[in-house]
């Protein structure tokens, strides 16, 4: 999977994209055509209804004067006290769409007559001219009437033939309120339609892209299965083209080869993947001039620092001279030289730990510096996994050799021991041969038990699986070990989680693997002292934790205490740890230890919580 969208989203996308493009061309060019129309017819009956109206004033002059030449203070007055003309005027602003004022003025801009009686005998104020407006960029004066509130004029002069009326104008006056009231429903309906297409778009996008993409669906359908290991299989259809029918059926190979391998996956590979998930690389990435540049997330895990804190500070100051991987890092950038799993120890507050150290220099080659690469690793969590893995092979060797070997010691013993008492009867009465009898006798039975022991061991393990409540099976492991707890004068101490811990197990088999852990625990405290048992729980794990405070376990052994017959006790079996240990993995469960000499050990038994109840 890619971070980029999908195939089914980018077609629905371009058909959406092109069909609104489409839709928008188309809507604004009827907007144009639309809003040109409308202002050019604006304009004309403005014009139109200043040329009726200079003829009608005119007229009245002519009624009023006679047809001699008048002084313009004649025309003044009969203007201004004209009423019939003021009403015509008025009527005629009603009639007319966008026309807000017809006024007659003066030379002076004195207004004479007008539809407004508000205005008469005031001067009139200085508009834009509307027929040159009409000359501007179409979309700028769209916007100018959707958006602001403005008045235009047509200019009429009145003078006519014979020097009638000099200087005398006639000024129709639009306001830009009128005009958006007039397109307004039209822009309207055209963004209704747009917003209709764009929608029917979206549908058609939707139909089209789903009627195209339904065979990939049914094969990403089908991957997805694979990868979370659902491996149904699933019909052709009739309809499937040739090509994607081939791909289905490499599909359904791949599936089956898929679940074989998962199916063959041993439990043995599930606790050590859990046990890698653990072991993350803290990478930190260093500029020329050794200033963190990146951290990530596992860098504050394993040094106990908040890695944010350190970002674009240098590496000196982060690992300062005197440390040990201070020291390690100085010396590997003053050399020009990688460093290859170096082991440090780094100092934190749950304690030292031992760390991998790998540092990679970057652009060496080239003779240019671009930074360092730092990755460090737990190393005690590589050892151990190492360990496990290498537990886990000698005990799967043994179950395959005393699967079929100790077969094969048992039938001769037994007919061994049968011989011997056949001859103890023969020779009964000698005290020297009847001793050496009883040795030939006590060694053949010492065999049978060890025999006995590797059929128990190699013997596969029927688990009876159930809901348990780990925090009552604890209980009873401390009640079981009172007794033996009180004669060694050891505390035994049980700090139960919060709330109930119900695991899916076997509940005789894990009692009796923690049962183990903690008999060990008293043993090795045969003077007294503290065995603690603690249940904590996460949202991934219930997690036992077992500390005593005994001598601790030498670090030489270390790697051995889960071999079979391994014991560092002298009346001991060497069968508890390792039969724990096979429990333990049964469950698909991790047990782990750590141990300081003169000051104890701890267990730690890690089972994953269910998800089936």
């Amino acid at each position: 999977m890619t971070g980029g969208a999908s195939l089914k989203s980018r077609l629905r996308a371009s058909i959406v994209t092109l069909v609104t493009l489409l839709v928008l061309s188309q809507c604004l060019v009827s907007l144009h055509i639309t809003a040109e129309s409308h202002f050019l017819g604006a304009l004309e009956r403005s014009r139109s209804i200043a040329q009726q109206v200079r003829n009608l004033v005119l007229l009245r002059m002519s009624e009023r004067l006679g047809n001699a030449p008048a002084a313009p203070q004649s025309w003044r007055d009969n203007l201004a006290g004209d009423n019939a003309l003021a009403a015509l005027l008025e009527k005629t602003v009603a009639t007319s769409s966008g026309v807000s004022r017809i006024l007659v003025c003066d030379d002076d801009g004195r207004v004479l007559a007008a539809s407004d009686a508000a205005t008469a005998q005031a001067v009139a104020r200085s508009l834009a001219d509307f027929g040159a407006w009409n000359q501007r960029v179409l979309w700028v004066r769209l916007v100018e009437v959707l958006t602001e509130s403005r008045d235009y004029a047509i200019l009429q002069d009145l003078g006519a033939s014979g020097g009638q009326a000099p200087g005398f104008t006639l000024r129709v006056e639009l306001s830009s309120n009128l005009l958006r009231a007039g397109i307004l429903p039209q822009v309207r309906s055209l963004a209704l339609v747009s917003l209709l297409s764009m929608l029917s778009s979206m549908l058609i996008g939707v139909f089209f892209s789903n009627a195209m993409l339904l065979s990939l669906r049914r094969l990403g359908r089908r991957i997805e299965q694979i990868t979370t290991g659902e491996f149904t299989q699933e019909q052709e259809s009739a309809r499937e083209s040739r090509e994607f029918a081939d791909v289905q059926s490499k599909l359904d190979q791949l599936s089956e080869r898929f679940r074989g391998a998962r199916e063959d996956a041993s439990q043995l590979r599930a606790n050590i993947e859990r046990m890698l998930v653990r072991l993350e690389e803290a990478l930190l990435l260093f500029d020329p001039d050794e200033r963190l540049l990146v951290a990530n997330l596992p860098t504050r895990r394993l040094l106990d620092r908040d890695h944010r804190d350190w970002i674009g500070k240098p590496l000196r100051q982060i690992f300062p001279a005197g440390s040990p991987l201070g020291d390690v890092l100085r010396q590997a950038i003053e050399r020009r030289q990688s460093v290859r799993d170096h082991t440090v120890v780094w100092e934190r507050r749950g304690g030292p730990l031992r760390l991998l150290v790998n540092l990679e220099l970057l652009g060496e080659a080239s003779g240019h510096r671009f930074g360092a690469l730092l990755s460090l690793r737990d190393a005690e969590t590589r050892r151990q996994i190492r360990t496990q893995l290498d537990v886990s092979s000698r005990l799967a060797a043994i179950n395959r050799l005393t699967g079929g070997v100790a077969h094969e010691i048992k039938n001769p013993l037994n007919s061994m021991a049968l011989h011997l008492e056949v001859l103890r009867a023969r020779v009964a009465g000698s005290p020297e041969v009847d001793r050496e009898v009883e040795v030939l006798g006590g060694e053949i039975a010492r065999l049978d038990r060890v025999v006995k022991t590797f059929l128990d061991f190699a013997r596969p393990v029927e688990l009876h699986m159930s809901r348990i409540d780990l925090v009552p099976l604890l209980e009873q492991v401390v009640a079981l070990v009172l007794p033996q707890a009180r004669q060694q004068n050891v505390a035994v101490e049980f700090i139960p989680p919060p709330a109930t811990a119900f695991l899916r197990a076997d509940a005789d088999l894990i009692k009796q693997a923690i049962l183990n852990v903690v008999v060990n625990g008293l043993e090795a405290m045969p003077t007294g002292g503290r065995l603690l048992l603690r249940l904590d729980t996460t949202a991934e794990e219930f997690v036992i934790r077992v500390t005593d405070q005994g001598p601790g376990i030498p670090p030489e052994v270390r790697d051995k205490i889960f071999h079979l017959y391994f014991t560092t006790k002298q009346s001991g079996s060497g069968i508890g740890l390792a039969m724990t240990f096979r429990a333990i993995q049964l469950h698909n469960a991790t047990i782990e230890f750590t141990s300081e000499p003169g000051q104890g050990t701890t267990f730690r038994l890690g089972f994953p919580v269910a998800d089936d109840f």
